[in-house]
């Protein structure tokens, strides 16, 4: 739960190839991501009563944290916390806790975006009849 306030992540070193990624300085503390934390286990056990609530918000399936082998593989099940308006800090009302494939699934795309996709979707839908 710590990672956005890690201070690599708020003041990022340049990279080898020069790409240096955005560091989000957090207008939350930690004290209150645990809070919004057990807020969201709270919201997914009522929605899923026979769970322990933590749940991915986004697929609703249960994440883990399972250690990495150090074989650069991940698990796609692990916790993850995302931004859902990626043109914003962490902050309340903007985090998502979530599993890391949804998490990267999403990555940076704007509400807008999927708008977008849902509007086609609809479109998709009419053409077929």
């Amino acid at each position: 739960l710590t990672r956005p306030f890690k201070n690599s992540s708020i003041n990022p070193k340049p990279k080898k190839n020069g790409w240096q990624r955005i560091g989000w300085k957090p207008e939350i503390t930690l004290e209150e991501m645990y809070e919004e934390l057990i807020l969201h286990i709270q919201l997914m056990k009522d929605k899923f009563p026979e769970t322990d609530g933590r749940l991915c918000r986004y697929c609703e399936e249960p994440w883990t944290y399972i250690r990495s082998s150090g074989k650069g593989i991940r698990n796609l099940k692990n916790f993850s916390i995302d931004r859902f308006d990626a043109t914003q800090t962490y902050k309340k009302g903007n985090i998502i806790f979530c599993c890391i494939k949804c998490n990267t699934t999403k990555t940076d795309s704007l509400k807008k975006d999927w708008l977008k996709y849902l509007e086609i979707d609809k479109e998709l839908t009419k053409e077929k009849v």
